[in-house]
């Protein structure tokens, strides 16, 4: 029930560290993890984003795109590979 805070997107990098404005999670599946104890809802794939509109220009706005964490509050990492 605690909104999220700091960042809430996430951005495509190639290895130089350039944001890859094309990126299409279709053909790259991100998965997302947290060290918390709860559940993770609400992405394309529920714990993945999988759509080509998933990203524009690069960037994933992880709030409109609906990711939801239910679980206790607490300091915690997200990760998404």
């Amino acid at each position: 029930g605690t909104a999220f805070t700091g960042t809430n997107t996430l951005t495509a990098l190639d290895v130089y560290g350039n944001t890859v404005t094309n990126f299409n999670a279709s053909g790259n599946n991100i998965t997302v993890t947290t060290t918390l104890t709860g559940a993770i809802t609400g992405l394309s794939g529920t714990t993945i984003l999988n759509n080509a509109a998933d990203f524009s220009s690069g960037v994933a706005n992880l709030t409109s795109l609906g990711l939801k964490f239910t679980g206790n509050a607490g300091a915690g990492t997200f990760t998404f590979t």
